[in-house]
């Protein structure tokens, strides 16, 4: 991959997220969050996908390590009958929080490419095909990523310039 001034443009973009009005069951989530680990949420987003509730838990980037050794109770605690929880730092640089939605996963490159017929940028994240991360990244029928482009559609902005983008995962050897 060449290196490019539109890269830096496109990944060191300034987010914002945008407000959303919460529901009753993410209220007693916020509280039930901040009984559990005395710790604040800065954000909280549910995403339905093909039936499966994707619940992304964001906390500051001081507080992800306590927070994240209560991920394990809380799982159980949540029903979690078709329903995923994760805990994710808060960044506002479009390449942090990137990281910060795979933070387990072993991240070979970052493309970007442009799709001229939607006008929007496709950024590829790149995983070594030997190491089975691909599958992880991706989740079971690609709700995973569906819940992320959702994400990133629904309650993420750009400060500067509106760039929609999409977000895929590729395996690479």
């Amino acid at each position: 991959m060449f290196y490019t001034i539109l890269e830096d443009l496109i990944l060191y973009q300034q987010l914002a997220f945008k407000p959303s009005k919460y529901s009753n069951y993410e209220l007693k989530l916020f509280k039930y969050f901040y009984d559990k680990t005395q710790i604040d949420l800065s954000y909280l987003i549910i995403m339905k996908i093909e039936g499966v509730d994707f619940i992304f838990l964001f906390v500051k980037q001081d507080k992800y390590f306590e927070a994240r050794s209560y991920l394990k109770s809380i799982r159980h605690q949540i029903n979690l009958v078709n329903k995923k929880v994760m805990i994710i730092r808060v960044d506002n640089i479009l390449i942090n929080l990137i990281f910060n939605l795979f933070p387990d996963l072993c991240i070979h490159d970052i493309e970007i490419e442009t799709n001229n017929l939607k006008r929007r940028y496709e950024i590829s994240i790149c995983f070594l095909k030997d190491l089975n991360t691909y599958h992880i990244a991706v989740g079971q029928n690609g709700r995973y990523i569906k819940a992320i482009n959702k994400f990133f559609d629904n309650h993420i902005s750009f400060k500067n310039v509106n760039t929609p983008l999409t977000i895929k995962c590729k395996a690479v050897n």
